[in-house]
């Protein structure tokens, strides 16, 4: 993100998520979330599927509805380190998303 427009529309005692790299004892921000109301959602589930060159994700979760998830930049880099081929249909995630004109797309996910 970085630049002028890194905290755009962002004020004091906004929540947050930081994505940021470490060098040594630096950190440095590389994306901020706006957390919130209209900010990032979250749901939990199992992976169904990931296309890692479309840059898609699917999470079925406990009730059965499945999420299909366009794969920001760092969660296509997160989806390639943390859950390796074969074992995509066996990983509990808890998806961090932003959604818009009824599209979803993933900004980062932990395994649970």
């Amino acid at each position: 993100m970085g630049g002028k427009d890194a905290f755009h529309g962002l004020k004091e005692g906004t929540d947050v998520v930081a994505h940021y790299t470490e060098k040594g004892t630096e950190k440095t921000a590389v994306e901020v979330d706006k957390v919130g109301k209209d900010g990032i959602k979250s749901v939990d589930g199992a992976v169904t599927h990931i296309d890692r060159a479309g840059k898609t994700m699917a999470v079925k979760t406990a009730d059965g509805t499945e999420h299909t998830f366009k794969l920001s930049g760092h969660a296509a880099d997160d989806a390639g380190k943390d859950i390796a081929k074969g074992t995509e249909k066996t990983a509990h995630v808890t998806v961090y998303y932003t959604e818009e004109a009824g599209k979803k797309t993933a900004h980062f996910f932990e395994k649970i």
